[in-house]
């Protein structure tokens, strides 16, 4: 990277200086071709991830945006975006926003991931990792689950599905499942795939071109409506975007496969509501909209590293913790202030002009 162009995006607040274990330069926002979030940390760089285009209708969105005759379904997965790289012959783990994430660095050195970085040193896994994170919801049935979605040869293009898959599998590295082989005029079949995804309570599945140049999102009906039900309860604390998106999303989904509007009016009208009146009997009864996790840690100063990134936003509480075969487990709440304020105000008269 042309390191006059580091300087210019240091000096306009568009990269920023961090101070930890190691030092590293975050880019805060895209910036003449860079990527919100690529890291640069010593000698590497650790490219952003980019966003990935979403299509609302099955057949007219392949049209418009997949010109490869062949390409591969994979499912998407509902968790936490990181990248995971070696620095140094060291495994460090950043976030989508770019920041090391101390957490999931912890983890990803316990993956036994050193046999895939010591053969591609300059490679970097962007996967999802689901389980008890401090960001997704919390699970009995195991800690954390990483499913690499891609892997970026370490200039920011991404190795081809074939190569990809054979790969990960070669290292026993978990791949985010892979559904099938289709034609990208199979409308047919694509479609029968998304039904089934709906029927399992599946996000959705992300279509890949052979070459992995082209890729689209698109999503079922029932993600888009459990993502709002699960977050009506913190709705001032979620952008407005986020639900806009959704019901626009489901909606347009019900129309092209003919769904029973009525059976999804009533689910769409649930998932605001139940949410909206759980909050307002909450703070009815003196409660804050909260949320709870859990993560086993080994290093007790990763709380402290989850706590510094996520109270800019959410207020965090230790509810309990205990230790488990030299590991800490911690179970903790995650206070939706902006929320809890508001309709603690407006339970109590408070009027607004709109």
């Amino acid at each position: 990277m042309d390191v006059k162009l580091v300087q210019d995006g240091l000096k306009k607040g568009k990269a920023e200086r961090l101070r930890g274990e190691p030092d590293y330069i975050r880019f805060r926002s895209s910036f003449k071709g860079v990527e919100r979030g690529t890291v640069i940390i010593g000698k590497k760089i650790v490219w952003g991830f980019p966003h990935i285009k979403r299509i609302f209708t099955l057949e007219n969105g392949l049209k418009k945006n997949m010109p490869s005759p062949v390409l591969y379904a994979e499912e998407k997965i509902d968790g936490f975006n990181v990248r995971i790289a070696s620095v140094a012959g060291s495994i460090y783990a950043f976030s989508r926003g770019g920041f090391l994430d101390a957490f999931v660095t912890e983890k990803a050195r316990g993956m036994a991931l050193e046999g895939f970085f010591k053969e591609n040193p300059d490679y970097v896994l962007c996967g999802e990792m689901i389980g008890n994170t401090p960001y997704t919801e919390p699970t009995e049935d195991f800690d954390v689950k990483l499913f690499v979605f891609d892997i970026d040869r370490g200039d920011g293009s991404y190795l081809p599905c074939e190569e990809r898959h054979a790969l990960l599998k070669k290292h026993g590295i978990a791949h985010a499942p892979v559904l099938g082989k289709f034609k990208s005029d199979d409308y047919d079949g694509l479609r029968k795939l998304m039904l089934s995804l709906n029927r399992g309570h599946k996000e959705g599945m992300v279509l890949k071109s052979a070459d992995r140049k082209y890729v689209l999102k698109y999503v079922t009906p029932f993600a888009d409506i459990d993502d709002i039900s699960k977050t009506s309860m913190m709705f001032f604390d979620m952008p407005i975007g986020f639900y806009y998106q959704r019901a626009l999303r489901s909606a347009f989904f019900i129309n092209d496969f003919g769904f029973d509007k009525e059976k999804y009016s009533a689910m769409l009208g649930r998932a605001f509501y139940d949410g909206l009146t759980k909050a307002l009997k909450e703070v009815k009864d003196g409660r804050e909209i909260e949320e709870e996790f859990e993560i086993l840690i080994k290093d007790p100063n990763i709380w402290k590293d989850v706590k510094r990134h996520m109270s800019k936003d959410v207020r965090l509480e230790e509810l309990w913790r205990r230790e488990e075969k030299g590991k800490t487990r911690i179970r903790f709440r995650k206070i939706y202030k902006r929320t809890t304020r508001n309709l603690t105000s407006y339970a109590a008269g408070k009027g607004i002009t709109d």
